[in-house]
């Protein structure tokens, strides 16, 4: 099975008291409304804990010379590890440290074992004097990609599919579903509104429990 934005949406549209019709068979025969009240769900639920579908891996090859690299579409993950919390970006085992005062370091060259981030890029220090891989650890924000490999952030075409194993798929389909049909009834005072927070509340708990209990041992922060 694979979650698109066609099959959430008509199984949103037929839910019970809902004012859409169920039987869209593309993006143009798709409410606005609807698809705002999904995408809203979507966005909601992928951004409210770290669960392990979302997280992913980058691995740089560094350049000789070269400290600046792009960071990773998403929040580096933060560990626990001997009882220190750390940022995951590591050069084999070698976890690196964050550096706050970067500003004060001296210009030299060598294995890196800091880091800092500015404008939106990652500097190692010291800078690389070889080829060394870096591996990062993070949480994305993309929930999938569209026919072309490209990460997209919302359900925009019918065929845009949400990128999670399909052992989590009934699970979170049922707390979109329900979440999705808050924002589409939107008015807490509508005789249905409560009826839907419950199964919601239902849902996101099991999803939790389900997703957590596999990553116990992890212990991510953010």
């Amino acid at each position: 099975m694979t979650l698109t934005f066609l099959d959430i949406y008509n199984e949103v549209a037929g839910q019970a008291w809902s004012m859409y019709d169920g039987d869209a068979e593309s993006v143009d025969e798709m409410e606005s409304a609807l698809k705002s009240s999904i995408n809203k769900a979507l966005s909601e639920i992928w951004c409210s804990y770290p669960f392990p579908f979302r997280i992913k891996t980058l691995t740089i090859a560094t350049r000789e010379g070269v400290n600046e690299y792009e960071t990773p579409n998403g929040n580096i993950l933060k560990k626990t590890v001997s009882g220190t919390q750390v940022y995951s970006i590591r050069i084999g085992t070698d976890y690196l440290e964050y550096l706050d005062d970067y500003e004060t370091f001296e210009v030299k060259s060598g294995k890196p074992t800091g880091f800092y981030i500015s404008n939106e890029n990652i500097y190692l220090y010291p800078t690389p004097d070889n080829v060394y891989t870096v591996t990062i650890e993070y949480l994305t924000l993309a929930i999938g990609e569209d026919d072309f490999g490209t990460a997209i952030y919302s359900l925009q075409k019918e065929e845009d599919a949400i990128n999670i194993p399909e052992k989590y798929e009934n699970i979170f389909k049922n707390v979109l579903i329900t979440k999705s049909m808050l924002y589409a009834i939107a008015s807490e005072t509508d005789e249905n509104y409560s009826g839907y927070k419950e199964q919601y509340d239902k849902a996101y708990k099991i999803l939790l429990n389900y997703t957590s209990g596999l990553e116990k041992e992890r212990r991510v922060y953010w």
